[in-house]
């Protein structure tokens, strides 16, 4: 199965994240219209690992981040880890599926 998530960003850039299991390996292929995700990347082949283990996300997500300038308040890298979260049945697809959207809304900024 093979998980496609979509997503406008607060930047106004459109991203797609698609991810596909191929044997032991999660292959994410990253499609968007901003330059510093493209720099960042557009294919990742991500052995499976516990990505749920806090020290490991955090390491892959902030020495991308970093090391492309990717925005601090950016969708795309969590959203690549979800993608693998789900195609690895960390975030079991059928309750993906039922909902659809995530809908985040910023109830009071002060």
């Amino acid at each position: 199965m093979t998980v496609i998530i979509s997503m406008k960003n607060l930047c106004g850039n459109k991203t797609t994240v698609l991810a596909q299991h191929e044997g032991k390996n999660t292959r994410i292929f990253v499609h968007t219209t901003c330059e510093k995700i493209k720099r960042w990347g557009n294919e990742f082949n991500i052995p499976k690992i516990d990505l749920m283990d806090k020290d490991i996300a955090f390491d892959l997500l902030n020495r991308k981040r970093e090391m492309y300038s990717i925005c601090s308040n950016c969708y795309v890298p969590p959203t690549v880890i979800n993608a693998f979260w789900i195609e690895n049945e960390k975030i079991p697809k059928d309750v993906a599926k039922e909902f659809g959207t995530i809908d985040i809304k910023f109830e009071e900024i002060q």
